[in-house]
């Protein structure tokens, strides 16, 4: 849904050294623990209007666009709870205030948003601060999602579920169809012909750019790989205590060796993403393509204007056996700090649940839907983008969403990030050695887990 966000590393590796007094409640069978007060939230400040007064509230953290909406929509359509919602700040502004509510012991919200990737974080070794869903049976809903969300929020477990999937982020590639038309070069469907569309529009004339590989594309790489079927995390949520990393296989070096050698040839630029530089090079044409998830639409025709010569294909494979990849999402998990955590489970669930609400988040919000029955109506389906020229770029989407499996992360995914940026910096720009560079970068990873207290495998 939105692009990678930064969380401060210390915080994030500080995670399994914390310690948390329980709230007042009970465990249930399975020994999950189980709040129940019903009125601790009556006081409590909410950014929204709340629409009934004397209900019960459950508060919320989120900044998914257009959230206001979806909540008004819930608190008008719900006698029995209302939602109090708040903005705890966007992807890693939040995640370090929800770090201090754990460390605090207090503070945080019933119901929070969570990128995927960021999840494992709160669910490090002993620290389990997110609920499992599957004591209110909420595994009975796992249909309602496509695979790939679904086993996001598993986080690698096999019977339990941290979380409400919301969004996904299918991997697409963005083209300037007019520069593309303007020399007559074929829009390329693998990464074969990928690059040499780029040395054929360079003979042509064209003096831009075939694509950019921004080296703090964290995600992105992680997508990329994915493609070769590398699983470079590892790490589950049901035993907790293991953790690992190896990007030091035949598939990550082939796909580092490939963008190292495009830009190598001056095909490709190596411009960070998400900047004003790269905004300007890729809405004024400086790059003929872009791959990424495909919530980038919002982003690009929020920044400027390219009279809809953006069209979407579906990303380059490496050969009939690529798999659909994605890129980013997120959900809604439940606290260990829900004042009443089964009120707080039927928010998270419900909050998009209706058709109005999930209208809203795509068409106001922007978000890619994990729902499925969001994904099999006409209208989606049929769904016209101005931005693109009035391309149904849901033809391109739904196909790759339904065919994404899923993969894990880290409970130390920042710092991960960080060294990974580092090493790909290094070869990918500037030209070094890819294969003692990613033996390099997976023994500071492990050893970094080991140091945090994890059993690498």
């Amino acid at each position: 849904m939105k692009k990678v966000t930064r969380v401060m590393a210390a915080i994030a590796a500080g995670a399994m050294a914390l310690t948390v007094s329980a709230c007042g409640g009970s465990s249930n069978a399975n020994g999950a623990k189980v709040n129940s007060d019903k009125t601790a939230n009556d006081s409590a400040s909410c950014t929204n209007t709340v629409k009934k007064k004397g209900v019960q509230k459950v508060t919320v953290w989120a900044w998914y666009p257009a959230i206001e909406q979806v909540v008004d929509d819930f608190n008008e359509t719900h006698d029995d709870l209302q939602v109090c919602w708040n903005n705890g700040g966007q992807g890693g502004g939040e995640y370090t205030k929800f770090q201090n509510a754990i460390k605090a012991g207090k503070g945080a919200p019933d119901v929070i948003q969570l990128e995927y990737e960021a999840m494992p974080q709160f669910m490090a070794g002993k620290e389990q601060h997110l609920v499992d869903l599957s004591q209110f049976g909420f595994t009975d809903h796992k249909d309602d999602y496509t695979e790939g969300a679904w086993k996001s929020v598993q986080l690698g477990s096999e019977d339990k579920v941290y979380g409400v999937p919301v969004d996904l982020g299918p991997f697409v590639m963005y083209v300037r169809q007019d520069i593309f038309d303007k020399y007559n070069v074929k829009v390329p469907t693998t990464w074969a012909e990928f690059e040499q569309a780029g040395k054929d529009l360079k003979a042509a004339g064209y003096d831009g750019y075939l694509t950019d590989f921004a080296p703090n594309g964290t995600a992105f790489n992680i997508a990329l790989f994915a493609q070769k079927n590398q699983n470079v995390y590892n790490y589950s949520a049901s035993d907790p205590t293991k953790a690992s990393v190896n990007f030091n296989t035949d598939g990550v070096k082939e796909v580092l060796d490939y963008w190292q050698n495009l830009v190598k040839e001056g095909l490709v630029d190596t411009t960070d993403a998400n900047t004003n530089d790269w905004t300007t090079n890729i809405l004024g044409g400086k790059y003929a393509t872009w791959v990424q998830a495909s919530w980038q639409t919002g982003y690009l025709k929020g920044a400027g204007d390219t009279n809809g010569q953006f069209r979407i294909y579906n990303a380059p494979v490496w050969d009939d056996s690529t798999p659909m990849v994605n890129q980013g999402g997120s959900a809604w998990a439940v606290t260990d700090q829900a004042k009443d955590t089964e009120a707080a489970y039927k928010v998270a669930r419900e909050l998009f649940d209706s058709d109005k609400a999930q209208e809203i988040g795509v068409t106001d919000g922007g978000l890619f839907p994990a729902w499925t029955k969001k994904l099999q109506s006409d209208s989606f389906k049929n769904m016209e983008e101005e931005f693109l020229g009035g391309q149904k770029l849901n033809e391109i989407t739904i196909p790759t969403a339904e065919d994404y499996k899923g993969y894990s992360f880290l409970p130390f995914q920042t710092y991960a990030y960080d060294e990974q940026v580092k090493t790909f910096t290094s070869i990918v720009k500037d030209g070094k050695d890819t294969t003692s560079n990613l033996k390099s970068l997976d023994e500071t990873l492990n050893n970094y887990a080991k140091q945090q207290g994890y059993t690498v495998e």
